[in-house]
């Protein structure tokens, strides 16, 4: 190989390794950055972290860890959550610290979600303050539109005149994710009778359809 091919070569490897340097550092930041974007759309302040060894991985939606620390975001029920672990299955590390959002009827004080190792459990612990009679109509529509709806009108009617006033909600669970749908393995806590499976199954939800 003569000086010239060597050269080529040599700038070859060099334009590659800038590349993956740049990569490796702006990608990170790029997906964090869209990340935050659509955790704020109803308002409020997201602050998310990401490391990735390589970076690409995060285009699978992989990686070592992702730290979330956010505030005063709101959220929307959703009539189907689908699969709400699917973009946090990939990371090794899962940290996700919400402080005084809404799901709506859920005015959330506190959602903690962490797994500490790949292919782990989840543990989350949720705080904050409802009605009985908004969080029953809720369930009830997301169980089965404007019937479900009905049928949630009336578990909320039999709680009586306490209904309408705001009750704490303290939850706790560990979960396992099925190919990114939530299964609950073990849950404690409840509001206003209702327990806290489909508690759970209502925040995760409501929380990381956003991601």
């Amino acid at each position: 190989m003569d000086d010239s091919m060597r050269r080529f070569a040599a700038g070859i490897v060099v334009t590659l390794l800038l590349l993956a340097f740049v990569v490796q550092f702006a990608l990170p930041a790029y997906v964090a950055y869209r990340t935050e974007h659509r955790l704020e759309e109803g308002g409020g302040r997201a602050d998310v972290k990401l490391k990735a060894f390589p970076a690409l991985r995060l285009l699978a939606r992989g990686g070592d860890s992702i730290e979330v620390d956010a505030e005063n975001l709101q959220f929307d029920i959703q009539d189907d959550p689908g699969d709400p672990f699917d973009d946090l299955d990939g990371f090794n590390r899962v940290r996700v610290d919400f402080t005084d959002s809404e799901a709506d009827p859920l005015q959330v004080e506190r959602f903690e979600l962490t797994r500490e190792e790949a292919d782990g459990e989840y543990e989350l612990a949720v705080s904050g303050t409802s009605t009985p009679e908004a969080l029953a109509q809720a369930l009830g529509e997301e169980a089965g539109g404007a019937i479900g709806g009905f049928i949630g009108q009336l578990g909320a009617d039999a709680l009586g005149g306490g209904a309408g006033t705001g009750v704490p909600l303290e939850l706790t669970a560990t979960i396992r994710s099925d190919a990114g749908r939530a299964e609950i393995l073990e849950s404690s806590g409840s509001v206003a009778g209702i327990p806290a499976g489909p508690l759970t199954e209502f925040v995760v939800g409501a929380v990381l359809e956003r991601f």
